[in-house]
């Protein structure tokens, strides 16, 4: 099943992937709604190879998730690979200039069944497919909001 969404966001190429690529906000975001997060890699410098485990509450039930960055290209492209409950997930953030002052974004999402519950879920998820989707592209376009709104404070 793959998700993807794509978003034009008014602000450079640069700041645009500094807070694509931002991970320690992620992992207080993650930290405030409740969440356990642990680096697990040795690394100090953003590149490909950093690794978080994250515990927490989703959609009702205790998770556990690992994910993994595994491609860094600065400016450009962020890749990671989340395993979660049977169910494994690609994800991709690309960042591309428009003009100097705008920058489009393109996110998709590729989870895979490892797990035959995993199937299941999955199975009955495409039902929903279209909601899903939704759903989706509208928290992006939040994101993409949020970043904006970001650079139009930094720029004052």
């Amino acid at each position: 099943m793959q998700f993807s969404s794509v978003q034009d966001v008014n602000a450079p190429l640069d700041f645009v992937f500094q807070q694509l690529s931002d991970f320690d906000s992620y992992e207080s975001y993650a930290m405030r709604i409740g969440a356990d997060v642990k680096r697990t890699d040795q690394l100090t410098q953003k590149g490909a190879g950093l690794r978080w485990s994250i515990d927490g509450d989703f959609r009702g039930k205790k998770r556990k998730f690992d994910i993994q960055l595994t491609e860094y290209r600065p400016d450009n492209l962020l890749k990671f690979i989340v395993i979660a409950s049977g169910i494994e997930a690609t994800a991709s953030m690309e960042a591309m200039a428009l003009t100097r002052k705008q920058s489009r974004i393109k996110v998709t999402t590729v989870l895979t069944p490892k797990s035959i519950s995993a199937r299941l879920i999955l199975q009955s998820a495409k039902l929903a497919k279209s909601s899903m989707n939704r759903k989706y592209n509208h928290r992006f376009w939040t994101y993409a909001n949020y970043i904006e709104n970001n650079y139009n404070k930094a720029a004052r």
